[in-house]
């Protein structure tokens, strides 16, 4: 994390993010006195907006994504290699990119999540709040910080593969928006390749909806072990 927070482009994407979250909440929409409960469904709504699904391949990838081009190509990766093994900067950067994607996104929300709370709850109706749809909000918001972690991860493979900023950053684009074009114009019922749904979560993932976070947990570990390997390949050559 204390990498993380060196970075610039790290606490400007937060911001980025956060800004996204609150110009997709409907304003214009509201009928004051709101209903009790309002603030969660504006927040769900934003997060489940198109800007945001837009959002999410190219803020993952920017913090950390490339870090291995950029390590590689200053001759820091060298003075690194000699400070710790080779073992320790394959987590550390396995961990470091991992995070860059998801983090981004888990502040924002959480600061979009509280900002609602206190601009909107006040002007709401008396009544109770749902525990459960404030439990559903924040699934929303680790889904997306899951989905975020997981194309920073594919970036980071690309990154160690091709050596490329452009490799890094484009291609996982490339693949979250084929996966797009691909469920909705030739494989409408594959749901389970579709990023939309993976944030969402409305078709069937198990009884309880449970196999969402076996999905994720099964994909990061793949990708995390994927950008290990890749890594390894190429401390190697140091």
């Amino acid at each position: 994390m204390g990498e993380i927070g060196k970075e610039k482009a790290f606490w400007l994407l937060s911001a980025f993010c956060f800004l996204a979250i609150v110009f997709a909440v409907p304003f214009s929409k509201m009928e004051f006195p709101l209903a009790a409960g309002s603030f969660i469904r504006y927040f769900q709504s934003a997060l489940a907006s198109k800007g945001m699904l837009f959002l999410i391949p190219i803020v993952s990838v920017l913090p950390a994504g490339a870090s291995y081009v950029r390590d590689s190509s200053g001759g820091f990766l060298k003075l690194y290699a000699v400070r710790i093994s080779r073992v320790e900067y394959i987590q550390r950067k396995t961990f470091l990119i991992y995070a860059g994607g998801f983090l981004p996104f888990f502040l924002a929300g959480i600061l979009a999540f509280f900002a609602g709370f206190l601009f909107l709850f006040p002007l709401e109706r008396k009544g109770e709040v749902e525990l459960a749809l404030v439990f559903d909000s924040l699934g929303m918001l680790l889904r997306i910080c899951f989905v975020g972690g997981i194309f920073a991860e594919i970036s980071g493979v690309f990154a160690a593969v091709f050596k490329n900023y452009y490799m890094a950053y484009g291609l996982p684009f490339v693949c979250y928006y084929l996966l797009i074009i691909l469920k909705d114009r030739y494989l409408p019922d594959f749901y389970a390749m579709y990023p939309g749904e993976w944030i969402l979560a409305e078709q069937y993932w198990g009884r309880d909806g449970s196999f969402i976070w076996v999905f994720f947990l099964a994909f990061t570990a793949l990708v995390c072990l994927l950008h290990g390997v890749v890594l390894g390949w190429r401390v190697k050559e140091i």
